[in-house]
């Protein structure tokens, strides 16, 4: 089992666009660490004063800013679930992994890493039944179904099959770590590498081999077999959540141009500081003097010469440079604010009712298509946790993930073009109130009150013009 640990080429190509994303995400130390992979060593420049410049650097980290402002947007309001959701899912949902994360904790992790690699993944785990445990017995021990979070970089291959009109995972290859007491100190613990493989058979079947580490012969490390077994569902229960689908079970980062921006302005602000620190300290240049000469400079000190020609002044950097320098970092950093907004822009829906096209342009931002595909994911997640749960299938319920990020009716194009509507009567009064709430413009308000307390208004205001008309008519 020698290549049982050696990624696809699908896999391995995509997790080199997702090493800067990555590197991004843990900020500059991450950054510095990784040195010269994403901040090269100029060709005249020693190795010390390389390591000077690097350790001066710091990242303006323009991309985590937009995952995590992006992510906040979606996750104003929480994962709602539906009333078709059983009350025993529910009440999974309240430690949905089994660590004491809720569901919305979860979905907000799961979502960020979509975000930063361009997919996450769902795995929906059963522990071990015992085979003479009744489910009354189970439900004692508190044994049940639990979601667990798998990033992409823990995919190393699957396989796939067109079965039955639809795409089906037959294999998959999860690297995990397994954690277990030292035998050789008791407040030490030993990780291991392991790797999980599930195979689907045509008929539905779905069974597990787990593999782990050992040193073999001349200390070769092989990967050995160490468990098996099978699993009650009929399909391999890891469930894609895509940010950028590429292919099936694939996914690249949808913020790529903006990390490679990002390295940018990492690499531009490395000049700039070092040039800072250049300008700062002025060069001493002294003519006339022999090498022999003693020179003090300070304060209360002076130099003399008998050299008529001798001559000493600080040369110092006129500047030119750090200006442009700074213009070229305030330029990365409004294209990275403009990438980062990229993601709220809705895209053309085809459709021309102004009513769905308010709907559907929000519907088809990218964010919004995100967070669209992580409500398909979670549904799936909680149909294998309600078919484990012996639920039956389709029983796990429907979910609400929030879409609606208040954005483009706060653009005026937006809002003229709603007032143009009920202007021109195509929208009523009541849908434009509650449309101007639903985008967080208008506070929480009763449209029927609201257009009540407008006639009222409307009549005061009559009845003050026919009084002016009046007075003015005497």
């Amino acid at each position: 089992m020698s290549n049982i640990a050696t990624p696809a080429a699908a896999v391995a190509d995509a997790e080199q666009k997702r090493a800067l994303p990555r590197t991004l995400m843990g900020g500059t130390a991450a950054m510095r660490k990784a040195g010269k992979v994403y901040l090269p060593q100029e060709p005249a420049e020693d190795e010390a004063a390389y390591k000077n410049r690097l350790s001066r650097t710091f990242l303006f980290n323009g991309f985590k800013k937009t995952v995590k402002d992006m992510a906040g947007k979606v996750f104003t309001k929480p994962v709602q679930m539906g009333k078709d959701v059983p009350a025993q899912l529910q009440e999974y949902a309240e430690n949905i992994d089994l660590t004491g994360q809720g569901l919305n904790n979860f979905a907000y992790a799961i979502f960020e890493g979509g975000m930063v690699d361009g997919i996450s993944y769902i795995l929906v785990e059963m522990p071990p039944a015992n085979p003479e445990a009744t489910r009354a017995d189970d439900i004692a021990s508190g044994r049940r179904p639990y979601l667990v979070h798998i990033e992409a970089c823990k995919i190393l291959g699957f396989k796939s099959k067109l079965i039955e009109g639809r795409q089906v995972l037959t294999q998959v290859r999860i690297l995990e770590t397994a954690t277990e007491d030292n035998p050789e100190d008791e407040f030490a613990e030993v990780c291991i590498p392991q790797i999980r493989v599930f195979d689907r058979t045509d008929l539905g079947v779905v069974t597990f081999r787990v593999y782990r580490e050992q040193k073999g012969k001349r200390n070769k490390v092989e990967w050995v077999q160490v468990a098996s077994g099978s699993i009650s569902l009929k399909d391999i229960p890891l469930v894609p959540v895509y940010a950028n689908r590429t292919d099936y079970m694939m996914g690249e980062p949808p913020l790529a141009d903006l990390a490679f921006t990002n390295e940018a302005h990492w690499q531009s602000s490395s000049d700039q500081r070092n040039i800072l620190h250049v300008a700062r300290v002025p060069m001493l240049f002294a003519k006339g003097f022999d090498e022999a000469d003693t020179l003090v400079v300070g304060a209360n000190s002076f130099t003399r010469s008998s050299n008529e020609n001798a001559d000493m002044k600080y040369v110092e950097h006129t500047g030119s440079s750090i200006s442009a320098g700074r213009d070229d970092l305030k330029d990365l950093e409004f294209q990275m604010q403009t990438l980062g907004l990229e993601l709220l822009i809705p895209k053309p829906g085809g459709q021309s009712a102004t009513g769905a096209v308010i709907d559907q342009g929000k519907i088809n931002s990218p964010l919004a298509m995100m967070a669209d595909n992580l409500k398909d994911a979670l549904e799936q997640a909680f149909g294998y946790m309600a078919q484990y749960a012996g639920m039956g299938t389709d029983a796990g319920g429907s979910l609400t993930v929030n879409t609606d990020f208040g954005i483009t009716l706060r653009d005026a194009a937006d809002l003229q073009t709603l007032l143009a509507a009920v202007n021109a009567g195509q929208i009523s009064r009541e849908t434009f109130l509650r449309e101007l709430m639903r985008r967080g413009v208008l506070m929480e308000i009763e449209p029927d009150d609201e257009m009540e307390r407008i006639e009222q208004d409307g009549e005061a205001l009559g009845l003050k013009r026919e009084e002016d008309d009046n007075a003015d008519g005497e």
